[in-house]
């Protein structure tokens, strides 16, 4: 039988492909999603199969052939190709990302003129009666459910703001190529990078065993996912640029970094200017993320008028909860009784409603990129006053760059997210280089920023920090550590807010944590005076039971 997570999201499935969607069978859940918008001769549909374990690993997909209106190539390589969708997407709801990216893989690879003729035409869904009489609606108090974050920060701007460099110089990693002409970045690069929070160990008289070590403040590592996704530019919505392609690109971040050429020295479209005023690039963006879920929700009011919940199934194909939906519905002004009123709405009510589940569900910091020119000074000092230094923070990702480059080729010894560094051996025009980064950005800003960009946007959606341990005296490692070399605290599993002590256990049960196996016990964790108390299984982690101890029916290896 489906889960609760499975549950709410085949309901909000069967809200959002109303026609196209039917049932095949409950143990296991098992559906099938007809492809509406493929340009192609004939149907073809999607047949998902969700395992026990789904979203912790793939769902089962299937695209039956009996039309044969893709050729078996085109059938080998769309395969392929959903099969690394889901694996992008494990630990959260995929099927309607997986639906869209085979929709868009269809109409880019495959001509109607190459397609198939189908042997039959009949029209297979029937059509279903809807009951127009608006009935009362409850917000129903949505139980949270928890489980292992997968945190994914989405890089969105306009080309040549320097998405591509930030991205490189987080991820240390030079995979993106970069240049200034637009969309230098055309597919999504996707790279793990590091910020950080502090560490339980900072109260101990040694430093912890964490998995991915401590920055130079003795903050831990903790990984985040990055994701460069293609420049757009004003009009994506309507299919300008790459179009909701890029949009649609977007669904799997958990926040948003928006990348800004503080310099004004490129304009809305990427292109080289001077005067250009980037506070309208942070206009325009938001005016695309808006139009984006705006345009996808009207092209249904038709439907949702006649079954006003359907407004709420809409937003979470945005890999929204019902938690976050109410929420804004809430911050919108939208009561039960004003929701059962949906026939006499303006447009105006579904703007505000937008607004507010944006505001929720994508918060965005605003990266003033390109900090160490000279025209971006008072830019800067313009833009943070006006949205706030919660929301915005000065960046320059080509310094960073060329930092850990003369790390690399041990010209100076530098602590990422240092304030400065020492000068080991390098030729005088170098020396000079890096004065002016020292004088620039180091002094001015207390960094290049780049490291504090990625802790400050998780922190607009911080998760929950826990940590397992073997023994709660010693804080060793669950695992072979205990038996083998010990480790303290070696481990920090990023949580979802509302996460209980029975999903925390499923956590560490199954991949790809997998720390612990056999049913559960007993918890334990330990109090600020040191005393340690039982847990329950419903008790809800938050930062003080994070430390804590599951006894399961089997031993830890």
């Amino acid at each position: 039988m489906a889960n609760e997570d499975q549950i709410e999201e085949l309901e909000a499935l069967r809200s959002i492909f109303e026609n196209e969607f039917t049932d095949i069978s409950k143990d296991p859940p098992c559906f099938m999603i007809k492809l509406q918008d493929v340009q192609i001769n004939g149907a073809i549909s999607l047949k998902f199969t969700l395992p026990t374990e789904y979203p912790d690993i793939s769902p089962v997909i299937e695209i039956p052939i009996r039309n044969q209106v893709l050729s078996a190539k085109n059938h080998r390589k769309l395969m392929g190709f959903l099969q690394e969708k889901c694996e992008e997407s494990l630990g959260m709801g995929m099927i309607f990302s997986v639906v869209d990216a085979a929709q868009q893989w269809i109409n880019e690879n495959v001509s109607p003129d190459t397609s198939e003729q189908p042997r039959d035409n009949k029209e297979l869904d029937k059509e279903e009666k809807i009951d127009s009489d608006l009935k009362p609606i409850k917000f129903e108090e949505p139980k949270l459910t928890g489980g292992r974050w997968q945190y994914v920060i989405g890089l969105v701007g306009k080309p040549s703001a320097g998405k591509s460099t930030f991205f490189n110089a987080a991820t240390t990693l030079d995979l993106a190529k970069t240049g200034a002409h637009p969309f230098t970045t055309i597919e999504p690069n996707i790279g793990k990078a590091f910020f950080s929070v502090p560490c339980p160990c900072s109260n101990l008289t040694v430093r912890c065993d964490a998995a991915n070590g401590h920055d130079f403040k003795g903050q831990r590592y903790l990984p985040v996912l990055l994701k460069d996704v293609a420049g757009l530019v004003p009009g994506a919505w309507e299919g300008k640029g790459r179009g909701n392609r890029f949009l649609n690109d977007l669904l799997d971040a958990d926040v948003l970094i928006h990348i800004i050429d503080a310099s004004g020295t490129t304009n809305e479209k990427g292109e080289e200017t001077v005067d250009y005023d980037p506070a309208n690039d942070v206009q325009w963006l938001k005016e695309e993320l808006h139009q984006w879920i705006y345009q996808n929700v009207w092209a249904k009011w038709e439907n949702i008028v006649k079954r006003p919940q359907k407004l709420v199934d809409m937003f979470t194909g945005y890999h929204a909860n019902k938690a976050t939906i109410y929420a804004a519905l809430r911050n919108a002004g939208v009561t039960e009784s004003e929701l059962s009123k949906i026939k006499t709405w303006d447009d105006k009510v579904l703007h505000r409603i937008v607004d507010c589940f944006l505001n929720i569900r994508f918060p965005i910091l605003l990266v003033l990129n390109k900090a160490d020119k000279e025209t971006a000074t008072d830019i800067i000092t313009r833009l943070s006053a006006e949205f706030g230094d919660n929301y915005t923070i000065p960046v320059s990702a080509e310094r960073e760059c060329f930092l850990q480059k003369m790390e690399k080729e041990g010209c100076i010894k530098y602590n990422r997210g240092s304030d400065s560094f020492d000068i080991l051996d390098c030729p005088s025009f170098i020396f000079t280089d890096l004065k002016k980064v020292e004088s620039s950005i180091l002094k001015r800003y207390g960094s290049t920023n780049i490291h504090n960009a990625l802790c400050q946007a998780v922190s607009l959606r911080e998760p929950v920090y826990a940590f397992p341990v073997h023994c709660l005296d010693t804080l060793q490692s669950v695992g072979k550590s205990h038996v083998e070399k010990s480790q303290i605290l070696r481990d920090c599993i990023m949580l979802k807010p509302g996460t209980n002590v029975e999903e925390f256990h499923s956590v560490l049960c199954h991949y790809p944590v997998s720390l612990l196996s056999g049913d559960f016990v007993r918890a334990e964790t330990v109090n600020t005076d040191g005393s340690k108390r039982p847990m329950k299984k419903d008790e809800v982690l938050n930062n003080s039971n994070n430390i804590m101890k599951i006894m399961t029916t089997k031993r830890s290896s």
